[in-house]
């Protein structure tokens, strides 16, 4: 990626640290430890436009990227997370008229849980429910609740496999992932067809709420794209989507934009970013911190970590990348536990596994977790204290 803003083409972009590694992919699942810690790497550089506020990380090789079958980040073992899947749903079918059959499609759809969520709530509404994902694991064409998933990229070239026309489509978790989102959305909107009325629904990390809450284990190679609210409104209009809205959900981390296919959309303006900021100095201070909060927890007992997702993994190789204090990660995925970390090599365990192992201190990546996070450790008998990231 070069210093031109791919939402605005503004040509100064301000620098937000150095240049860091970080692995490839950060859901990636491994057999053993020494694969994981010789997980392929990438360079962090993040840029931020001056102009509306799009943060990138210019080092991006889209060539590095592969998504297979061994790609793992199913959230929806946490009840916190499932309800807020579940309130995503019920805003994608209110969007269609009630008197209306819904044709529900989904790009980049993953192992099909929002999808069979939708279907499942849409009941006798629903039409047709479709969805595309290069890493889907199961039968081509056969998904959860009668919906149908293909192991492809959505485009001109594969519209034809849907059965229904779409009238409202959802994108989640999928667009921080693209180097161009405008070409991303814009083929969307393309294979959507010239006179499709068809709302989208774009679910991504909000990149105000990184740096507002200086979250330096939120920044991953595989997250080249990074949005402030402006920006994605902006990139919506641009790909020929009109009247966008966007709004912060899951306690502000995310943004939930929405907008309307259309023949004719009227450009949006673009207000001043003023939130990029050099992180370099935030970094170090963030680093330090959690270093000395952990070697005091290292000092009286084992350390583990709570959450086997990008930020354990980040957090991780920020704070012990020596591998010298934590003892291991819990996260309650099945598909996780058993496995291993990417560059730091760490096992993945069950909660229930984790209190045979006794940990005096528990390190919470998200802390919109600690609340279920804290049942579960009385529910198997983890006596531990639980520190949130905040």
């Amino acid at each position: 990626m070069s210093d031109q803003c791919p939402i605005c083409s503004e040509r100064t972009p301000a620098v937000l640290d150095r240049p860091l590694e970080m692995p490839i992919l950060m859901n990636r699942i491994y057999a053993s430890a020494v694969e994981g810690r010789a997980a392929a790497r990438g360079p962090l550089e993040f840029v931020a436009c001056r102009r509306c506020g799009f943060t990138w990380n210019r080092a991006f090789n889209p060539a590095l990227i592969v998504y297979n079958e061994e790609y793992e980040n199913d959230q929806a073992y946490s009840p916190a997370f499932r309800a807020h899947m579940s309130a995503r749903a019920k805003d994608v079918i209110d969007s269609v008229p009630s008197t209306e059959e819904i044709s529900y499609l989904e790009v980049g759809c993953g192992q099909g849980r929002f999808l069979g969520e939708v279907a499942r709530s849409a009941g006798d509404r629903l039409r047709a429910a479709e969805g595309f994902d290069p890493a889907w694991r199961g039968e081509e064409g056969v998904g959860p609740e009668g919906s149908r998933i293909y192991r492809r990229y959505f485009d001109i070239d594969t519209v034809s496999l849907l059965h229904h026309s779409p009238n409202v489509v959802a994108t989640r978790h999928t667009i921080e992932h693209v180097q161009d989102p405008i070409a991303f959305l814009r083929a969307i909107r393309e294979a959507l067809g010239q006179r499709s009325q068809a709302r989208i629904w774009v679910e991504t990390p909000c990149v105000s709420w990184i740096l507002r809450n200086r979250a330096m284990h939120d920044f991953f190679y595989e997250h080249c794209s990074l949005f402030t609210e402006n920006a994605l409104a902006y990139a919506l209009a641009a790909a020929g989507f009109a009247s966008p809205s966007v709004t912060h959900v899951f306690g502000g981390q995310y943004l939930w934009g929405t907008a309307v296919a259309s023949e004719n959309v009227e450009a949006m303006p673009l207000e001043t970013s003023t939130e990029h900021a050099f992180l370099e100095t935030v970094r170090k201070e963030f680093i330090n911190r959690w270093k000395r909060e952990m070697e005091d927890a290292a000092n009286v007992g084992k350390v583990a970590l709570w959450g086997a997702g990008a930020k354990g993994v980040s957090f991780s190789l920020l704070i012990d990348p020596e591998q010298k204090m934590i003892d291991h990660v819990i996260d309650v995925n099945p598909g996780k536990q058993g496995h291993y970390l990417p560059g730091s090599g760490l096992r993945v365990i069950s909660p229930r596994e984790s209190a045979e192992r006794r940990p005096g201190t528990v390190f919470v990546m998200n802390p919109n977790y600690l609340e279920e996070i804290s049942e579960t450790a009385q529910e198997v008998g983890l006596i531990a204290r639980l520190v949130a990231i905040d």
